[in-house]
Parts: structure tokens; sequence; C-alpha cells
């Protein structure tokens, strides 16, 4: 009998004006997750982002919501305003956001944080992909980092566990 019936969900917004003052002021309440929810329906994912780097204190609620609910990103504009993102939050923050990248399996992302001297959150997410040993290896020849190079460690533990004496060396152990 109630076969047929599926809940839609009702959105409190419906212009982007309304939502806007809340994500704008990010407070922890209902009007704000249902601010992120037509933000994301609507596809306003730069705007989303750009308010998080604007407001670098946001409550880990709202940023574990937001991310929870965000689909992978694509677009350049919003891959580049995550990192500087990544560059300027705190570290559970960051751990956040490495679980989301982490789950759209962006392999060139990943590639491109090391590249943007956020390499341990880009070895974090390394873990991941048994398939950038090499990637790894070629960056770490003229590393001199000690905390990439212990973080370094970890991935290699899972994958190469032979390149773990050649970043001993490294470290002087």
């Amino acid at each position: 009998m109630f076969a047929k019936f599926e809940e839609e969900p009702i959105f409190r917004f419906k212009e982007f004006d309304e939502a806007r003052v809340y994500i704008e002021n990010f407070q922890d309440n209902k009007d704000t997750f249902e601010a992120i929810d037509y933000m994301i329906n609507h596809k306003e994912y730069y705007f989303l982002l750009k308010n998080i780097l604007n407001q670098p204190n946001l409550k880990k609620s709202i940023l574990s919501y937001l991310f929870f609910n965000l689909p992978c990103l694509k677009r350049e504009e919003d891959l580049e305003i995550l990192i500087q993102i990544l560059q300027h939050i705190d570290q559970i923050g960051k751990n956040i956001i490495i679980d989301y990248i982490k789950t759209c399996n962006n392999i060139d992302f990943a590639k491109k944080l090391y590249l943007h001297n956020l390499k341990i959150e880009a070895i974090e997410i390394f873990k991941k992909f048994p398939n950038l040993e090499e990637f790894l290896k070629q960056k770490l020849l003229n590393e001199t980092d000690k905390n990439v190079l212990k973080k370094s460690m970890e991935f290699f533990k899972i994958y190469d566990e032979n390149y773990i004496t050649v970043l001993k060396e490294k470290l002087g152990n």
C-alpha cells in the first residue's frame, strides 16, 4: 500500500540568498545544515568551500557534515580552493578533508597536494593507492624533511618493506 511512497526532502530555503546568510556565518544549528544541503543540491560547491576558507575556526560538526555529503569535486577551481583550505586548517579539519579525498579516489589530486607542499597529507592519501610507489620514491630522492620521510615509512611498510632501509639511512637511523 505504501510501496510507492518515498519521502522527498523538504528544504527550508527556496532561494540562494536565504541559504547564503547561514553559510556565511556557519552557526552550529539546524538552519546551517539545511543551508549546506541547499548549496550541495544546487551545486554551489565553490561558495561553500570559499566560506570554509574564510572561517578557520569552523566547528568540526559542520565540517564533517559538509564533507560527508559533498560529492567528489571535479572542477579545477574547487580543487584549488580545497588545497588552500588544507593549507590553513587545523589537524582535525585536515583529517576530515583527507578522509573525504580518500573516498573520491582522485590520485591526480593527491599528487597535486604533494606538489603544493602538503606532502604529509598527500602521503596519508597515497596509502590507499599501491601504484604510487615509484612516484613517491622519485619524490623522496631529494627529500630532507624528516617528518615527510617518517610518514613515507608508513606508506612503504604497507607496499615495499625493503625501501624502509633506504629511508632509515636518510634519517640517519
